[in-house]
C-alpha cells in the first residue's frame, strides 16, 4: 500500500509538473492605456481570446505603456524582454514604414487577408526579427481644432501636432505639422502652442479634447495595428499553439472594424455632449485631403524599403482596398 501510495504520489506531481511546462506564458506589451479603446478591443481582446481558445493554456502576462514608452517598445520586443507587441506601426518608423500605406485603405479584413499583402508585411518585419501575427484595421482619424477653419475652408495658417506619416495630409489642406510627444501635446493645444491635432476618434473623450478643443473633422485615414512576436518565441512555440495564436487573430481582425463603427458613433455622441461642433471640409480642400492620404502614405511606406512598399501597395490596388 505505502508503494502504490508512492507511486500515485509521484503520478501526481508528474502530472502537475507536465501541466506547468504546457503552459506557454506570454509576456505581452501594449502601446496605450485603457484611455484608448483599441487597448481594450484589439490588445486585451486578443489576450482573451488567446487564453479562452487555448482553455487556458496560453497565459498572457500584460504590460502597458507605464513599463516602457510606446515610442521605445519595438527594441525591447526584438530583444525578447516581451515576446509579443501590440502597438501602432506610426511608433516604429525609426525601424520600419512599411504599414504606414495601410492608411489609405479601406478596412475589410478578409478582402485584405487575401491580397497576399500578410506575406509582404511578414518579410518586411521578419528582416527586424519579429513575426508579425496580424494587422487588426480600423478607421476614424478626427482632426482636432481649436477654431474653424480657415477662410479658403482649410488648415490655412495652423499649426497642426501629427506623427511624421501624417505630416503630408497636413501641409496638403494648407497647414503646417508640428512633431509632439503624446505627454505635451494637450498642453500644447491648452496654451495655443498648437492650433488642433489629428489622432483617433475612438477615445477622444478620455484623453481630454473636448476640453482644449472645440471643433473636429474626419480626416477619412483608417489605422492599421499590428501584432508582432519576437521571431525566437515564435519559432520555439509548437505548431498547434502558432495555429492558434493565427486563428484567434483572424477572429480579431473581422472583429475590429464593426467594433470601431461603435465606438466612434459613441465617441460623436459623447464630444456633440461636450458642445463640440463637427465640422466639413468643401469638396476642394476635401479632394486634395483624400489624394494626400494615398500618395503621402504610400511616399512614408516607401522612404526605408521602396521595394516593399512598392510589392504592398500593387496588393492592394488589385484587391481594391485604396479609399477613393
Amino acid at each position: 500500500m505505502k508503494n502504490l501510495a508512492k507511486l500515485l504520489a509521484c503520478t501526481a506531481l508528474i502530472s502537475i509538473a507536465n501541466m506547468a511546462s504546457a503552459e506557454t506564458t506570454v509576456r505581452m506589451l501594449k502601446t496605450w492605456d485603457e484611455r484608448y479603446p483599441g487597448s481594450v478591443v484589439i490588445c486585451d481582446r486578443y489576450a482573451q481570446l488567446l487564453t479562452e481558445a487555448s482553455g487556458g493554456v496560453i497565459v498572457v502576462q500584460m504590460s502597458g505603456p507605464e513599463t516602457i514608452p510606446p515610442l521605445e517598445q519595438l527594441e525591447p520586443t526584438q530583444n525578447g524582454l516581451f515576446q509579443v507587441l501590440c502597438t501602432y506601426p506610426g511608433f516604429h518608423t525609426g525601424a520600419a514604414t512599411l504599414l504606414t500605406g495601410l492608411e489609405s485603405i479601406r478596412p475589410d479584413p478578409e478582402r485584405f487577408r487575401s491580397s497576399g499583402a500578410m506575406e509582404i508585411v511578414r518579410e518586411t518585419y521578419g528582416k527586424l526579427g519579429l513575426y508579425a501575427i496580424s494587422v487588426p484595421l480600423a478607421h476614424g482619424y478626427w482632426m482636432f481644432l481649436k477654431h474653424g477653419l480657415s477662410e479658403a475652408g482649410d488648415l490655412g495658417g495652423m499649426q497642426i501636432r501629427a506623427l511624421p506619416p501624417q505630416h503630408p495630409y497636413i501641409t496638403a489642406i494648407g497647414g503646417t505639422p508640428v512633431v509632439l510627444p503624446p505627454p505635451e501635446m494637450f498642453s500644447a493645444l491648452e496654451r495655443g502652442v498648437v492650433d488642433g491635432a489629428i489622432f483617433p476618434a475612438a477615445g477622444a473623450t478620455g484623453y481630454g479634447f473636448p476640453e482644449v478643443t472645440n471643433r473636429y473633422f474626419d480626416a477619412g485615414v483608417t489605422s492599421p495595428h499590428v501584432i508582432l512576436a519576437n521571431q525566437a518565441f515564435w519559432d520555439g512555440l509548437s505548431e498547434d499553439i502558432r495555429q492558434t495564436f493565427l486563428e484567434q487573430a483572424k477572429i480579431l481582425e473581422d472583429e475590429t472594424p464593426r467594433i470601431y463603427d461603435k465606438l466612434i458613433a459613441e465617441e460623436q455622441e459623447k464630444v456633440a455632449g461636450a458642445g463640440m461642433e463637427q465640422l466639413a471640409l468643401d469638396d476642394e480642400a476635401a479632394s486634395k485631403l483624400s489624394k494626400a492620404i494615398v500618395e503621402g502614405s504610400w511616399s512614408f511606406a516607401a522612404s526605408r524599403d521602396a521595394a516593399a512598399a512598392e510589392q504592398l501597395r500593387a496588393a492592394i490596388e488589385q484587391a481594391d482596398l485604396l479609399t477613393k
